[in-house]
């Protein structure tokens, strides 16, 4: 039950600051939007420079000591107990982000983000040219950067550590060893099973020429199948698919493969996915901090909801394929619809964590975070990153890389910095995998609905239950609040063994 509120002149003032602050990083969003989609190579130098200003304009207001003070007044004040909740959460949420903010130098913050800008332009060069030594250099200052960032917000822990629960509070090395342990042991024989399976899926059904303005006619038919409201939204290309944007424009990126339609075709849903999150959070929360995602991994997991547990479900092609085949022009019209759905299911080990099946994906995570592990231990040198990389693949899903850009150069993400955010991508699936469990107790039909092209009730549950709720709580209470239970990765392994074992017949 919410409390009636009893509004404090100080809590209206904070908010009013905290507006400023949103605005600004809309604005910084944008612009970075525009570096990655639409500027022109000769404005990396000063796109970096507009970022960094941006930054520390950002940091500025953050760390603003008036913050601080109205923190204090309202929260020892008399009428504190008389604010609701979603104001006390709002409190503590700002007060979190004030005390990190506090801790960070604001010419560190603008160094961060402009070499971050010049890293991103060496990534986009050296994956273009296969050759990671044009940006071996700017990544190892970075990494000295992110060190020097965990050492501000917390020197006296694990620097990786550090930067693990800055993405997903509460979260560490420790934790993490535990689940992608657990994760291993309950997916590796999934995968044996699949690639020792006799009953294999037809490549050609989906390796096909498929032009892009095909292309992009499907995704702008699923973004409307999965109330991604364009009104309020765009699909652009960019090198490496991500969304971008708050409440009234969350724009979402993809990239086309004319030989492969799946590349585009689940990416566009994954960011719908992410973009979804934004668009539904309750009206009466934007501009407060409650007016965001409660974790990385919660959003990553709505992205992947979308991509994996609708995108592809043999239920949704039951009812997608008549569809898709008429939107694609008579390229796809003789396939039948259970190989379809296996081959759009194929589990194939891979170089690209992107193209990853979800069975095989988490060992790409894995793979990733145990590189971060051994290089923020010191146990691993920036120029040793390509062959271990490369070995950790053939050790977990047996294929050989060929060049720097399918192996280490094929994620943008170390070039902007983002060290501890990778775990979150499979943690996000696990979460998904709770979350199934109790959507098929609330709603047992909801396959069968989908089958008719109905995805209202699920869609529905999803903003009742996760979207619409913000960040009201921390991710593991948000877990524990819809499904009445703790979190296990548990869940996923056993939903991801049913599902295969029926395709792959095992």
């Amino acid at each position: 039950m919410v409390k009636v509120v009893r509004k404090i002149d100080l809590y209206e003032k904070l908010l009013a600051k905290i507006k400023e602050i949103y605005l600004l990083r809309n604005v910084s969003g944008q612009i970075q939007w525009d570096f990655e989609v639409m500027m022109p190579k000769q404005g990396a130098q000063q796109r970096g420079e507009e970022l960094a200003l941006m930054s520390g304009l950002i940091h500025e207001r953050n760390t603003n000591p008036k913050i601080g003070s109205l923190l204090k007044e309202i929260q020892f004040h008399k009428d504190f107990e008389n604010l609701s909740d979603i104001q006390k959460r709002n409190v503590v949420l700002i007060q979190r982000n004030y005390d990190k903010a506090t801790k960070i130098p604001t010419s560190f913050a603008q160094e961060l983000t402009r070499h971050g800008a010049l890293t991103t332009q060496k990534w986009k060069e050296a994956k273009t040219k296969a050759d990671y030594s044009i940006y071996e250099k700017e990544l190892e200052k970075m990494i000295d950067l992110k060190k020097q960032q965990a050492a501000y917000l917390n020197p006296d822990i694990d620097p990786y550590d550090v930067l693990l629960d800055n993405y997903e509070r509460g979260f560490s090395q420790e934790i993490y060893d535990k689940i992608f342990q657990e994760a291993k042991a309950g997916l590796i024989p999934i995968i044996k099973a699949c690639v020792d399976s006799p009953n294999q899926p037809d490549s050609s059904l989906i390796l096909r020429e498929c032009p892009i303005d095909i292309q992009s006619k499907v995704a702008h038919d699923l973004a409307d199948i999965v109330h991604y409201d364009l009104k309020g939204g765009r699909i652009d290309v960019a090198v490496h698919p991500f969304t971008t944007g708050y409440f009234d424009d969350v724009r979402i990126t993809v990239s086309y493969n004319t030989k492969d339609f799946t590349d585009s075709f689940f990416a566009n849903m994954h960011e719908c996915g992410h973009a979804l999150y934004e668009q539904n959070y309750p009206a009466k929360f934007k501009y407060q901090p409650i007016g965001s995602a409660s974790s990385a991994a919660m959003h990553e997991g709505q992205a992947r909801f979308i991509e994996n547990i609708i995108g592809k479900s043999p239920e949704f092609w039951e009812f997608y394929l008549p569809r898709f085949k008429e939107l694609t022009q008579g390229l796809f019209d003789d396939v039948k619809l259970q190989p379809f759905i296996h081959a759009v299911n194929q589990v194939v080990p891979s170089k690209i964590r992107i193209h990853a099946d979800p069975v095989t994906y988490s060992l790409h995570i894995i793979l990733r975070y145990e590189l971060e592990k051994e290089l923020f231990a010191d146990k691993l040198t920036v120029s040793e990153l390509p062959s271990f990389w490369n070995e950790k693949i053939k050790e977990y899903l047996d294929v050989d890389i060929e060049n720097d850009t399918e192996g280490i150069l094929q994620d943008t993400h170390y070039a902007w910095g983002l060290f501890g955010y990778f775990p979150t991508y499979a943690l996000g699936s696990y979460y998904n995998g709770q979350f199934q469990t109790q959507l098929t107790k609330d709603i047992p039909e909801w396959k069968e609905q989908m089958k008719n092209g109905n995805l209202t009730n699920i869609l529905g549950w999803l903003n009742t239950n996760i979207r619409n709720k913000g960040n009201l709580y921390d991710p593991l209470d948000l877990i524990k609040n819809v499904t009445g239970k703790e979190f296990s990765a548990k869940y996923f392994i056993e939903a991801t063994g049913e599902k295969y074992s029926k395709i792959y017949d095992f």
